[in-house]
């Protein structure tokens, strides 16, 4: 899941500079190009993404919000054992 966050969240960023590019998502996502193109393959099954252009579905959007509300929840209710505090997590 957080793999899929950063992917996510990489897209996201670029979008707001412009377009999204597969190989700047891969180095914003820090995944190997093969990696990076199964799940985007994943993704785009899981309706989340679209590859040409490469941008966010509303599932996706939806996902990345709901993902940041879990680990706001998280980091509020001070669960050691999930390590989301100190992680860096792009996008946000």
């Amino acid at each position: 899941m957080e793999i899929y966050n950063d992917i996510l969240s990489a897209i996201a960023q670029e979008l707001t500079n412009g377009e999204a590019k597969p190989t700047r998502v891969q180095a914003l996502s820090n995944l190997a190009y093969d990696k990076l193109v199964r799940y985007l393959n994943e993704l785009e099954g899981k309706k989340m993404v679209m590859q040409n252009p490469l941008g966010l579905t509303e599932k996706g959007r939806d996902f990345l919000q709901d993902y940041n509300r879990i680990k706001d929840f998280v980091a509020e209710m001070g669960v050691k054992y999930l390590d989301v505090s100190g992680r860096e997590v792009y996008g946000s």
